[in-house]
Parts: C-alpha cells; structure tokens; sequence
C-alpha cells in the first residue's frame, strides 16, 4: 500500500509500523526499532515507485551500451579511444573486460549518477507535501529531525545502490565480451585478478560517496519548495551549472571548491602505490557540502510551516 492509497487513522501509521500515538495528541517517544521501521519504510516507498526502476534502469543499461560500442569500435582489430577521446580506462576494456567497471563509472558520474540522485533527493521532502502526506508522517512521532535524517539516509541508499548497478552492469558485459585476468596499473604495474576486483569494490564505494555533497544539496532544495518536480529540475539544474563553471580556466581559484572537481580522482586507486592527496580532498569536499546543506536543510525544514 502507498503512502498516498493509506487512510491514516488517527493512532496509527500502516506504513510506519503502526507507531501509536495517543488520544490527546501526545506521541510515544520512538526508540530505535521504531525509528528503524520508518528507514525501511523509505526505501521500500523509494524503490518501488517507478521512477527510481527507471533509473537504475537506465544507469545499468550505460555500460551496456559502452561495452557494445567498445566492441564494435574493436571489431578490425584497432584500439578503443584510439584518438584520446572518451572516459579513463576506455583503452584498456578490450585486454580486461575489468576496466569497462572503472570506464562505466567514469562515464556515468559527471551526469547520469548525480542527475539520479538530484532526482531521488529533490522529491524527498518536496514530493511528499506535493502529495499531501508530510502532515501525516509529522503526525507520527517521528519529529522533523528524525524524518530529515531518515530521507537523507534513503538518498544516501539509493547512492550506494545506484553505484553498485553500473559497476555490477559492467563487471558482466565486461566478463561477457571481453578477456578477464591479471590487470595492468596506470603506474603499470601488475596486480592479480582479485585485488583488480577489490580496487573495483573501493572505486565504487569512493564514488558513491562522492555524491553524498550532491544529495545534501538536493535535500536542502527539496526543503524550499511544495513541487516535487520543482525541486528536481532546481537540483539537476545546479549540477549541471557547477559541471559548466568548472570547465572555465577563468574561474581556476574556485574550481578546487565546487563539489565536482575532484569526481574522477577514483582513478587515482588505480596506481601503485595509490595517489591519496586528490581522493582526501575529494571527500573531505563532500563532506563539507553535506555538513553545510545539510544543516541549511534541517533549518528550513524545522522552521518550515507545513500547511498540506
């Protein structure tokens, strides 16, 4: 049942595991299993609408469509991105299908990854008063905090998820049309099959949190507005105008700061020894964006006068 097709009845929420609320009003302080039951609720509201399907969809079926182009650009023997052109790794698909993983996350990060979390974080709160259910969640005992945190959480989930279908979408086109075995560093070293696929593990992880600084910033837009569709388009918007801005030599004395500059230094976990400089300051980045949107968000959702 949906959140919109429940009748919230006035001691208990269905999809909230039937957390009670007195007949004066008074709310039994949640403890952590209720608060566990409100999480689980999120993600199965979150991943069972049709829009979410549809972007994993669409971000697992990238590498396919990578993988198949590689291919075929390969077909007569020639090299992939023989010209210097396209994402990192793209030379290196055709002797380790392993690298279509790194080539699938470098492509979809500058735009498909943060453009599905923009959505995902920017109809958490918005989309929920657009329907007319953020009344009955406050009604529950959850407070505004609890109900802040727990959507950022489910953006943060959806994150995770999002990363792991590309590089699962790519580890299997790769191991379908290409060679797997022993993979070659950019330091050109040599490393076995399987610390290859544990460096693949971490590059997701890395950018999956290299996008929690993108859904602080969507949460924090999906706090000013009652349209779901208004606080998406904002979100998706300002990515893009950041990616723009930081492609202006002009502007090199800011770049360091926009939450994008330092996406692709995943790569650097792919030398021997490993490059920490530009990943530390990567993440340290994101997290300074999520401390700052996300407390701007938890300000204007407490003061934020809630009338549908």
């Amino acid at each position: 049942m949906s959140r919109a097709e429940a009748a919230p009845g006035p001691h208990t929420r269905p999809d909230l595991g039937g957390a009670a609320v007195d007949p004066a009003g008074a709310a039994r302080s949640p403890g952590l299993l209720w608060t566990f039951g409100l999480f689980r609720s999120e993600l199965v509201t979150t991943f069972r609408r049709w829009r979410t399907i549809a972007l994993l969809g669409v971000l697992a079926a990238v590498p396919v469509l990578v993988g198949v182009a590689i291919r075929i650009e390969t077909s007569d023997g020639s090299a992939a991105g023989g010209g210097g052109e396209g994402p990192a790794f793209i030379s290196q698909v055709t002797n380790n299908g392993l690298f279509l993983v790194f080539t699938a996350l470098a492509a979809t990060l500058p735009f498909f990854l943060p453009m599905a979390i923009g959505v995902i974080a920017g109809d958490a709160i918005a989309g929920e008063a657009n329907a007319g259910t953020l009344r009955y969640l406050l009604v529950a005992p959850a407070g505004r905090t609890r109900l802040l945190l727990t959507k950022y959480a489910t953006t943060m989930t959806f994150c995770l998820v999002a990363t792991l279908v590309v590089a699962v979408s790519a580890l299997t086109v790769g191991a379908l049309l290409f060679p797997l075995g022993d993979l070659t560093t950019i330091s050109g070293t040599r490393i076995s099959f399987a610390e290859g696929l544990g460096r693949a593990l971490l590059i997701a992880l890395v950018v999956a949190a290299s996008l929690v600084g993108v859904a602080a910033l969507g949460l924090f837009v999906s706090t000013l507005t009652n349209s779901g569709i208004a606080a998406m388009a904002t979100t998706v918007g300002l990515l893009i105008t950041v990616q723009i801005l930081d492609q202006f030599p002009q502007l090199h004395a800011l770049q360091p700061y926009f939450f994008s500059h330092y996406w692709l230094s995943f790569a650097d976990l792919m030398r021997e020894p490993v490059y920490w400089d530009d990943l530390v300051r990567n993440l340290g980045l994101q997290g300074l964006y999520a401390a700052v949107f996300g407390s701007a968000a938890w300000a204007r959702f407490a003061a934020k006068d809630i009338t549908v």
